[in-house]
């Protein structure tokens, strides 16, 4: 099935320019971060990295990857990796972030909305979507989902990752209700999230994959603690194509 450019509704496209505006202005937050989360990825990510087939030089594209930390990640580990983002400012901090990796294999980083995206060679033996789904309000995360799906080629694997809750809900909402603020404030007031309980995190992926003809899917699921927040979780769901 080929890759086509996702149609947004008037209210999607509000809430896309709400998280956009939110977004734009917290490069430094994530750069001031960027160490850590590059530090954390041992604990978090490269267990299921291991876990996978993929031979050395491997395509990977990371979805949403902000200043490029995860694609980094990924080309220290031996992955041909292309990170996308539709903000300059973090496409631009990205770049400069690889510069100074002395990294053979840079990523290659480009500015692009995903949702418009339609390259022509779009195959990946990996998938990287973290906290990215959970921007889009309903049905688009499905649309969302299909479309990270799309991208990864047969005997390939998609990681999509968010934090779960207690409860399922979605809205606009301060990103610091609950914990204040922290690193690289100040962060905008309001940006639009999905809350996913584990169970409707899951059933949204596995419901996109079923509904693709022509393929078929292995899940995983790896749960492990926010270390800032402990009332939430993160949950890494693995998509392996079979077929």
């Amino acid at each position: 099935m080929p890759v086509e450019v996702i149609l947004l509704s008037e209210h999607e496209s509000h809430v896309q320019a709400v998280n956009e505006t939110a977004y734009e202005v917290n490069v430094n937050h994530y750069r001031d971060r960027a160490q850590e989360r590059f530090v954390a990825a041992d604990d978090w990510l490269l267990p299921i990295l291991t876990a996978l087939s993929n031979r050395p030089g491997a395509r990977a594209l990371d979805v949403g990857c902000a200043v490029g930390t995860n694609s980094l990640y990924l080309a220290k580990q031996g992955y041909e990796v292309t990170g996308l983002d539709f903000s300059p400012r973090m496409i631009s901090a990205a770049r400069a972030a690889s510069r100074d990796t002395g990294l053979d294999n840079r990523p290659v980083f480009i500015r692009q909305d995903f949702c418009t995206w339609v390259p022509e060679d779009h195959l990946y033996e990996l998938v990287l979507a973290t906290a990215f789904v959970h921007l889009f309000p309903e049905p688009l995360d499905g649309s969302i989902t299909e479309a990270l799906l799309s991208h990864v080629a047969p005997g390939g694997s998609a990681i999509i990752s968010t934090t779960v809750e207690a409860d399922h809900s979605q809205g606009l909402r301060s990103k610091h209700d609950e914990v204040g603020p922290g690193p690289g404030q100040p962060l905008s007031d309001l940006r639009w999230r999905n809350h996913y309980t584990r169970r409707s995190f899951r059933s949204l992926i596995e419901r996109v994959s079923v509904s693709r003809p022509g393929t078929t899917w292995t899940v995983d699921e790896h749960v492990s603690p926010d270390p800032g927040r402990p009332q939430k979780s993160w949950s890494d769901i693995v998509m392996t194509r079979t077929t």
